[in-house]
């Protein structure tokens, strides 16, 4: 994009090139939906551009989710019921759509590198989407701490996925991972659909606890284990020299980012009376943030280069915490002040997708949306004709398994067994 500084250098651009995806895979239900994606990948027309497929459900998903938001905006008010059975399909949808991409693009030779950011891209943000979707299900705003609490775990683990794959150079899946997880938020969903969510509020025959509580302690239990343990693989470093990460990076470089972002929010929210009255813009507004920082931190992985502290998308978060420290810039509301956080982040975010497709797009000379090949000549890095095969994407991330004689599945009819990993390019 003209006007714009690079992004990526040419040492950067030369690592992403190189780069080739990980994974290990230990999915419960990842085996048992796999028949039905291959049987979705075999119907799927040819001219259709795998990240079409990623962003089409990202997009369903967010239609469904923010329909939900506006019937229920303080995640307390009950919403229309059919709002809860659409938001459940909207997953489903959303999910079927992230698992087909990277098996139809196997499956069209229209594999390469961007094909990964692009699909760890539109989850960072259906991570966010999902999460509000789900607390909107079981009114978690009449608990308004465990509110924040679990949306910030849920970005948070996503981000702690990401830091595991930028030490140790491999993206890791337990037995109880993304494809479980949705599907227990559809579960969710769908009882509030057939009782209401007011069921939520039914207490527990001699436990005093509600429904609601004995959910919300088994979802608080569960980001604990699952940020301990990602940050029990961090610390105990990478394959570079000295346990630094891959490429011989510093393993606390995505720390610094984090921190941050968990600071400011903190701040913010104790100072500020307006959050408590608004928790889902603001939750909203720092999610996206973290959306930001997940992507910089994809790229710095593929690209093996550290990740810096300062980020456009602190702008407005630096500027509340100052309004409440100085106690000045009191004509400026903090309801204002979260929109501006919204709206900041989401145009932030935006651009820098886009100029780091664009300069991907042109360093590799490919295609983000449309199946027609490039010329050859018009594509500066691209190997001779014939020189060598061309590069292939494989499967996502949580369907790159070995088979039981353990060989990496190559065709996209291939079975999907647990307990496998992977070390193809997606």
């Amino acid at each position: 994009m003209s006007g714009f500084q690079k992004l990526l250098g040419p040492s950067q651009l030369t690592k992403l090139k190189e780069h080739k995806y990980s994974c290990v895979n230990y999915s419960l239900l990842d085996p048992y939906m796999n028949p039905f994606w291959i049987w979705l990948v075999d119907r799927c027309p040819q001219f259709i551009h795998p990240n079409s497929l990623t962003v089409s459900g990202l997009a369903v998903n967010a239609v469904t989710t923010l329909l939900l938001v506006w019937y229920s905006p303080d995640a307390l008010t009950p919403a229309p019921v059919w709002t809860y059975l659409v938001c459940a399909l909207g997953i489903f949808i959303y999910q079927t759509l992230d698992a087909m991409d990277g098996k139809h693009a196997r499956k069209t030779g229209t594999s390469s590198q961007l094909g990964e950011l692009f699909d760890h891209g539109c989850d960072s943000i259906s991570t966010l989407l999902v999460t509000v979707g789900v607390c909107i299900a079981i009114q978690m705003g009449a608990v308004p701490f465990w509110l924040c609490y679990y949306v910030f775990a849920a970005l948070g683990i996503f981000y702690l996925a990401h830091w595991q794959t930028f030490v140790t150079g491999s993206l890791q899946f337990g037995r109880f991972e993304v494809t479980e997880i949705q599907f227990l938020c559809i579960g969710l969903h769908l009882i509030s659909t057939i009782f209401g969510s007011d069921v939520w509020n039914i207490g527990i025959p001699l436990a005093g606890i509600t429904l609601r509580g004995v959910t919300v302690w088994i979802m608080v239990l569960g980001t604990i284990i699952n940020m301990l343990t990602k940050l029990a693989v961090i610390l105990g470093g990478g394959p570079g020299r000295n346990g630094s990460a891959v490429g011989n990076m510093s393993i606390l470089s995505p720390a610094w980012p984090l921190a941050f972002w968990l600071y400011s929010a903190y701040y913010v929210h104790q100072n500020s009376q307006t959050v408590a009255d608004h928790p889902l813009l603001f939750l909203f507004a720092w999610g996206i943030i973290m959306a930001k920082l997940t992507n910089r931190l994809v790229i710095a992985h593929v690209t093996q280069s550290e990740m810096t502290f300062l980020d456009t998308a602190f702008i407005i978060p630096l500027i509340m915490m100052g309004r409440i420290y100085w106690n000045t810039l009191g004509w400026i509301s903090d309801h204002f002040l979260l929109w501006a956080c919204v709206i900041h982040a989401t145009f932030d975010l935006g651009l820098y997708l886009t100029r780091m497709c664009v300069e991907i797009r042109d360093f590799l000379g490919i295609r983000v949306f449309s199946m027609v090949p490039v010329p050859t000549g018009s594509r500066p890095n691209a190997p001779p004709s014939g020189q060598h095969p061309p590069l292939r994407r494989s499967i996502p991330s949580r369907i790159n398994v070995k088979d039981g004689s353990g060989r990496v599945p190559l065709s996209p009819q291939s079975s999907r067994n647990t307990g496998g990993s992977s070390t193809l390019s997606r």
